[in-house]
Order: structure tokens, then sequence, then C-alpha cells
């Protein structure tokens, strides 16, 4: 983990707090994957509601398919009512076809939707026969979401990551008091390995008969003097951490490498829009298929009208609903209060906009920037030279200045191997220091604690900046969904009237 462990190899030996388990590498607890775990088990529990969801909520969510099925079973139980009452068949048939209008406006409305968004999503890789120049475009189709993985990412990330967060202040949220009396006893347990490890290489003799007070003392001096050295480190990688570690190019391929990541991404902070436009779509299907329902009605004794009228109401039904659904997610921009200010007129997804900041915080730095990602993008990334250069400067100067000590307490170990031993403390430390990453990166992530600082700005972000940064990207092919709607209207609508005439 070399971001870290220029100064990594000492610690206040009278640490005052420490990690349980950290003295022992078998004992650490894979704290984060279990924190990532339990976060992925309540986002996706369907038993997790907030904790103001009360009755209100719950009728507004779902007192309209109450309604629906009422209608349904109204539409049931009436022909039966006629039959056993010895109705005419035409009759019963009659209100069978009438009833059998807005439930299928409903349900077609509902299904067209769904669709559509499912359209946004999937499928994940192009399926058609022909792909013109592997654009996405052509006799087929790709998901808008993973088909525009590039230039989502790219926006999304430098928003998230390029402008509202500066490694620069992500660097200056380490302290020296915090971080000494947090890894402490890890990063004295790590330099008492490296010593024993040199020490038994070469000078295994004397080593075997020093006293411990005098091995504890070199290890003390150890960590003052590295101790003194942790400001000039973090100043000078603060300086370079731009050359270092381009978060912004991490998250962007790690994107690109998992495209399901961002569809995942955004059906999770988005899952309540889209209800909401399911739910206000079956509701317009129902007002309109009431409508159509009468237009049928007054047209039933025309042969031809029923092949116009119920494909042409099924298009205007496909186009408007998926529309208007659309426009209802991001339309209007910024808030407009009516009633009094009792009633903001927003687009759904503006309106969470607080909701949405921490829902996508937690998203972005649970799968893509968190201490355990960073250091394994930069271990593989030419930054890692840097570092390193930066690691061997500074253990070199502390074992120099170590060195003019163990002199005056032990001169036999201080000779012409000097220099070789400064190199094996660098290899010795890059082998102690993984085994306590799980220790590291928890103290990492806690510290820079980016969740928050992300949360926190996409939250007081202008409203048109919150929705450039997802908007665009759907603005492109929304002509295409509404297009979907109404074909598929016009094909339901001939096949009503295919059914209904016969």
């Amino acid at each position: 983990e070399p971001l870290g462990t220029p100064f990594m190899h000492t610690g206040s030996i009278q640490a005052s707090r420490s990690f349980d388990g950290a003295s022992s590498p078998g004992m650490i607890m894979p704290i984060l994957a279990e924190r990532r775990e339990l976060k992925a088990m309540d986002d996706e529990s369907p038993l997790s509601v907030p904790s103001d969801y009360g009755w209100g909520t719950y009728w507004k969510e779902n007192g309209f398919w109450y309604l629906f099925a009422v209608i349904c079973i109204v539409a049931i139980v009436l022909p039966v009512v006629m039959i056993s009452r010895g109705d005419s068949k035409s009759d019963v048939t009659r209100v069978i076809e009438l009833c059998s209008i807005p439930i299928v406006s409903v349900l077609f409305t509902w299904a067209h939707i769904w669709f559509a968004l499912q359209m946004c999503f999937y499928p994940v890789e192009f399926i058609g026969p022909w792909n013109f120049r592997n654009s996405g475009y052509g006799i087929g189709w790709q998901g808008i979401v993973p088909r525009k993985a590039s230039y989502m990412a790219e926006k999304a990330c430098d928003l998230m990551v390029g402008r509202l967060i500066k490694m620069e202040e992500v660097i200056d949220q380490f302290t020296f008091d915090d971080f000494f009396a947090t890894l402490g006893q890890v990063l004295a347990e790590c330099q008492a390995n490296v010593n024993e490890r040199l020490a038994m290489k070469y000078f295994p003799t004397v080593w075997a008969v020093l006293p411990r007070h005098v091995k504890d003392e070199l290890l003390r001096k150890a960590m003052e003097t590295t101790q003194a050295s942790f400001e000039p480190i973090r100043q000078e990688l603060r300086q370079n951490v731009l050359s270092i570690l381009n978060v912004k190019e991490m998250a962007v391929q790690r994107m690109l490498a998992e495209p399901t990541l961002l569809i995942h991404m955004f059906k999770q902070v988005g899952r309540k829009e889209f209800q909401f436009i399911m739910r206000c779509g079956a509701q317009m299907g129902l007002v309109l298929g009431f409508f159509q329902m009468g237009l049928y009605q007054i047209t039933k004794d025309c042969s031809w009208c029923t092949w116009v009228s119920l494909p042409l109401s099924g298009l205007i039904i496909g186009n408007c609903t998926n529309w208007i659904a659309i426009k209802m997610i991001f339309s209007p921009v910024f808030p407009h209060y009516i009633c009094g200010g009792r009633i903001n007129v927003q687009g759904v997804f503006l309106k969470r906009q607080k909701e949405v900041a921490k829902e996508l915080a937690a998203l972005i730095t649970n799968t893509t920037v968190n201490a355990e990602r960073m250091i394994a993008y930069l271990v593989a990334s030419p930054g890692y030279d840097k570092a390193l250069e930066i690691f061997h400067k500074h253990t070199g100067e502390a074992m120099d200045e170590i060195a003019g000590y163990a002199k005056k307490v032990m001169p036999s170990i201080v000779g012409q191997e000097w220099e070789t031993m400064k190199e094996d403390v660098v290899e010795y430390l890059m082998d102690e220091l993984p085994k306590h990453s799980t220790v590291f990166t928890r103290y990492v992530d806690q510290a820079i604690d980016i969740e928050t600082l992300m949360a926190t700005r996409l939250a007081a972000l202008p409203p048109d900046e919150f929705e450039g940064m997802l908007h665009p990207v759907f603005q492109e092919d929304e002509w295409l969904l509404i297009l979907l709607g109404g074909v598929l209207g016009v094909i339901v609508g001939l096949f009503q009237a295919a059914v209904l005439g016969n």
C-alpha cells in the first residue's frame, strides 16, 4: 500500500487508541467488505422502509391499484349478474367489450412505460443483425445507459470527483494525532517485525543477546524520527497527489469496465421516480381508457370506425403517456410553489435532490471511490513509481537520522552495509504493511470520509447543475422511447379492434 507507507513504518509505542485485533493480522476482520455487504442488503431489502413512511404515503403509492382491482372485480361480476338475470347475450357481450377497454388501457400504459424504462438499461450489449460502426445504433438495440456509458461516466465523475472533491483537500483530512493514535499499535508491530528480520540477517549473534530495553529504545527512536517527518511527507504527497493518483480517471475506468455498475447506480437512485411514473402512467391510462371507451360506444354502429379510433387513440395514449412520464422526471428544473407554498411543482427526481445525493454518494464510495479501490488502481498506474520514490526518500532520511543514534547505542551494527540495509527496510516494510491492509484502508475511509463530503456538496448543487449531471444522457434518445409508446399503442389498438370486431 505505497500511498501511505513513507511514514507507516513507525508510530507511537504509547498509542492510546487502536482497532481491536490490529496487533494480529489473522484477527483483523474484513470490515469494509462486511460493511458493504450489509449496506447492499439494507438498500435492496424489500422490508426496509423510510422512518417517515406512513399510511398517507402508503395510500398515495398503492391506492390506485386498489381502485383498479375494484374496477376489474366489477368488470367480472357485472356480466355474471347480467347472465343470472337473464339479459341477452348481445348486452352481456357489449358490457364485456366496454369494460375491457379501460382495463386494457391501464395494463398497456403501465407495461409500455415499464418496457421503455427497461430499454434505458438493457440489453447491456447490442442485440441485432446490424450495429452501425459499433455505435449501438442500427437494426437492433442496446440500452441507453450502457451505450452512453463512456459519456455518462465521464460527465458524472467530472462533477462528483473532479469538481466537487479535490484530492488536495482529501490529503488535508489526515492529521498527525489521529493517524498515530489510530494506527500506532499496528505501525509499531510492523516496525518491530522489520527490526527483527534486519537483525537476524545482519547481526544475529549480537541481536540474540541484546537486552530488551535496548531493542525497545531503538524502536522508540525510529518511531520518534518518523513521526517528526509526518508533516513534510503529507505536504509532498499533497503537492504531487494529482500525478500520483488520478481519482477521476480511476472512477471512469471502473464504470466502463463494469457497465452493470452504472445500471445499478441509476436504477437504485431512480427507483422511486420509476415507480412514480409507472403509477402515474397507469392512472393516465385509466382516464384515457374511459375516453377511449366512450369513443368506441359512439362509433359502435360504424363498421370501420373501430379500426381507426382504437389504433389512433392507442397512438395518442402511447405517445402522450411516455412523453409526460419522461418530462415529469426532470421538469420543471427549479421548484415552483403554488397554493401558498404548500405544493412544489418540480421534476420528481430533482425534488428528491438531497435524498438522491446521499444515495449516490454511498453507491459511489462503496463501489468505486474508496481506499481499497484507490490502492488497487495506484499499484497498476504510472503514479506508483512516484509514490515509491517518495517512500524511498523519506524512509532513507529517517534511517540516516536513526543511524547516528544507533552508532551511540550499538556501534558494531552500523557500517559499510548501511545502504543495503536501507534497501532491505523498504523491502521488508512492503512485505509487512499488506498484512494489515484492512486496518489501513478502514482508517483511510474513515479519515477522508468522501461519502459525507460528496453527499453534502451534491445536495448543495443548484438544481440545473444536478439535472445536467444525469438528464443529458437520455435527451438524445427520448424521442425513441416516445415513438416506442406510440407504435405499441397502435399495435394494441389494432388487436383490440380485431377482438371487438369479432
